[in-house]
């Protein structure tokens, strides 16, 4: 029984910028920190999306909350692959 979880999908984190990868080399989602005085703005966007910004936040962990909501809302609506 094997008790490795499966290698995607995951998010990674480069730097001041985490991405959601579906497979290797296969990013959906991109969440910037940006260094502010007093603290760090998170930007959310969709890397596959002519429109790609999905929104500002004051955590990573709400960022990657929207884009996880974004991608369940385009899997029901048939615009993104399933996991």
């Amino acid at each position: 029984m094997p008790t490795n979880p499966p290698l995607y999908p995951r998010w990674e984190r480069h730097g001041r910028v985490s991405r959601f990868c579906l497979g290797s080399g296969l990013s959906v989602y991109e969440v910037e920190e940006r260094a502010l005085i007093g603290g760090s703005l998170f930007v959310a966007s969709a890397l596959d999306q002519p429109e790609p910004l999905i929104g500002q936040f004051e955590t990573e962990h709400n960022a990657r909350q929207a884009c996880e909501r974004d991608f369940i809302a385009r899997q029901k609506a048939g615009e993104a692959q399933p996991l």
